[in-house]
């Protein structure tokens, strides 16, 4: 178990095994009295010896970026993140102003096996098999990135990614549910709210996981047709 560091503006807290903190307007970390903030936008936690980032709001998309690698994901609101790296910054913005929040440790974080009982996205493309249905939906989603990574994050609209595989929206919506209940059910989290309802930034989640963990990458581009 490492400890974390956190920093915001020169104030630093070291977290160990058991803590956890919550940031925002008027929590644990008190970010600012901006009214555009919520009072508990975040939390971050330590899991069976890991670190995780809970997004605990309601609109507010939470940025984790990697210093080393450039890597980013975007942690949505009501889904959790595996917190990887070893030297990241959280971005949000909340009304014009945008905070950062800077995160070290010293090893990153071994994702948990998939039988100990918790949200994990440690699946392998070997435990997942995609048809091939699924696979060119996810890479058609997940295209402006595979094919630009260092771009800023854009998605297709499910109307543009149909059109792009010459289907018909009724199949791809019906497609887009297999795949994120498949993943659901081998417990990635983020991809349905509560009560099994469908998220509303699940396409988000699913690009982000898709590409975090090789399940899709830039070689298979070549499934899509022509443009």
């Amino acid at each position: 178990m490492t400890e974390l560091e956190i920093d915001y503006c020169g104030d630093v807290t070291n977290l160990s095994e058991g803590d956890s903190l919550e940031f925002g307007r008027g929590a644990d970390l008190d970010i600012d009295e901006n009214k555009f903030l919520h009072r508990r936008l975040g939390r971050i936690f330590e899991r069976q010896g890991q670190w995780w980032l809970a997004n605990l709001g309601r609109s507010i998309p939470i940025t984790v970026h990697d210093r080393t690698s450039r890597s980013e994901a975007t942690v949505a609101p009501g889904t959790e993140f595996l917190l990887v790296y070893t030297d990241a910054v959280l971005r949000f913005s909340a009304g014009p102003t945008t905070y950062e929040i800077d995160l070290r440790q010293p090893q990153p974080a071994v994702a948990p096996a998939l039988d100990q009982g918790v949200p994990t996205d440690t699946i392998t493309v070997s435990d997942l098999p995609l048809t091939v249905d699924q696979r060119l939906l996810i890479v058609v989603l997940a295209e402006p990135t595979l094919a630009d990574p260092v771009a800023k994050f854009r998605l297709p609209t499910n109307r543009e990614a149909a059109h792009r595989l010459d289907w018909k929206i009724t199949k791809f919506n019906r497609k887009l549910d297999n795949v994120c209940d498949k993943l659901t059910k081998r417990g990635v989290t983020g991809l349905h709210s509560g009560g099994g309802a469908i998220a509303s930034d699940r396409r988000t989640r699913l690009v982000q996981y898709a590409i975090e963990t090789g399940l899709v990458a830039a070689a298979d581009l070549e499934l899509l047709p022509d443009t």
